[in-house]
């Protein structure tokens, strides 16, 4: 073990991996973050080819709830910033935690090599460099998922993570395939400046506006005293009927499932162009046929691109088979951190819940941080409890059952497991970065 210096790597450079490093300097591990980009940001880069930003893209958390530990975002920002103020952000962050000096910037991680007691990381320009642990930052949202349309199309079929502005769409028939909320995005844009378009849904979803009682949806949940999930889901499906009324009557599916088993749309514009004739709805595709588009329901209609907002694979495509969890697919690991064959590896990009992204990757870096930290026979305890893993992750929270939503979680309940582990290991239940 001690030819393996006692530094980690950090794969990726976005808000996940800066919060990685921002554990890590709490707790005095020595650690280099490598990204493959010139600059820090990760998805939110447009400079890299893989970003899935979009000209209309903003945070689907608010600023308020939204930020690394210690370092709110600018009060006088709107409710939901720009994606280029997310970008903004994330490098004034790494630039006042001194994370340039910590980086190899401009270098990809293309092989992972494990042994006793460490890795050996091999680069794109062909120099390698050897770490006591690795932590995969290196993003969810990257790598196109792609279904296989049956038939043939004669017009143009992509996914969105290529599309980048509405300009695009001038003169255009569009589908959108798929109603996440880059799909809602994406639908909105192409209600603008579209000849027509046209959302496909497989089911109907549950819409929450971004703002309750004039402030953001997140900080008015923050609010709201704890009551069990069945009545929140009651409570608030009354809410949004009162609202934004039935949403059936805009030709929208009704949701299949209660409130928050899938991920619910928080999106105002698509109904404002629903009720002005501007979006129209259609069900899951059956065939592709020519200049044609066939739907379940049996309509046929025109369109001369199709963009499929279907997601994405979760993948490290640097990590060998035998250690690498997403090479079947997505996977629900241990506190969505943790492989159980070994002490030296942890992810921290890989995980599905309502509200903020950055502010849940500070709270697993902590947790990674520490176990890193952890002596000979915590790590053994550690490691045991891990194996285990007996965390309740949903508290009653029925996901739809589809490929998105594997290693979903309730964040209240996320938050339940991670005190739990705190208590197990005897660590400091409030100690934060």
């Amino acid at each position: 073990m001690s030819e393996f210096p006692q530094k980690a790597a950090i794969v990726g450079g976005g808000p996940a991996g800066l919060a990685m490093g921002q554990a890590l300097q709490h707790f005095g591990i020595d650690f280099e973050i490598i990204e493959q980009n010139d600059d820090f940001g990760g998805l939110w880069n447009r400079d890299w080819d893989k970003s899935p930003i979009y000209d209309s893209a903003h945070f689907i958390s608010s600023r308020t709830m939204s930020h690394f530990a210690g370092y709110p975002m600018p009060s006088h920002w709107p409710d939901y910033p720009r994606h280029d103020q997310i970008l903004e952000y994330t490098r004034s962050f790494a630039k006042e935690t001194g994370m340039y000096d910590k980086a190899r910037l401009g270098v990809e991680v293309t092989g992972a090599s494990p042994a006793d007691g460490g890795w050996t990381l091999t680069f794109g320009d062909g120099q390698t460099a050897q770490y006591r642990w690795l932590i995969c930052a290196n993003g969810a949202t990257w790598d196109a998922a792609m279904p296989d349309l049956p038939g043939a199309f004669n017009g143009t079929i992509r996914h969105s993570r290529d599309y980048n502005s509405s300009d695009e769409f001038a003169e255009k028939r569009v589908l959108i395939v798929g109603a996440g909320n880059s799909g809602a995005d994406i639908a909105c844009d192409a209600a603008q400046r579209a000849d027509h378009a046209g959302i496909s849904m497989r089911r109907g979803y549950w819409f929450i506006p971004k703002h309750i009682e004039g402030i953001p949806g997140d900080v008015y949940g923050a609010a709201q005293p704890k009551i069990p999930l069945w009545l929140k889901q009651k409570i608030l499906r009354k809410r949004l009927l009162k609202q934004i009324g039935d949403l059936t009557r805009l030709g929208l599916p009704m949701p299949d499932h209660e409130l928050f088993e899938t991920h619910p749309l928080l999106n105002d514009q698509i109904l404002h162009y629903l009720r002005h004739g501007d979006l129209s709805v259609y069900k899951d595709i059956v065939k592709l046929d020519g200049d044609d588009v066939i739907f379940k329901d049996g309509v046929r209609e025109a369109f001369d691109e199709i963009i499929l907002a279907t997601g994405y694979t979760w993948s490290a495509p640097f990590l060998p088979d035998d250690v690498n969890p997403f090479s079947g697919g997505r996977a629900e690991l241990p506190l969505s951190m943790f492989p159980k064959n070994r002490d030296d590896l942890f992810f921290i990009s890989f995980v599905k819940a309502a509200g903020s992204s950055i502010t849940l990757f500070g709270e697993m870096a902590w947790i990674i941080a520490r176990a890193m930290k952890a002596e000979s026979v915590e790590k053994q305890k550690f490691r045991d409890k891990i194996a285990k893993n007996d965390f309740d992750l949903r508290k009653g929270l029925k996901m739809v059952s589809t490929e998105r939503n594997k290693a979903y979680i309730n964040r209240d309940a996320y938050m339940a497991a991670f005190q739990k582990l705190r208590r197990h290991m005897g660590w400091p239940k409030d100690e934060a970065l």
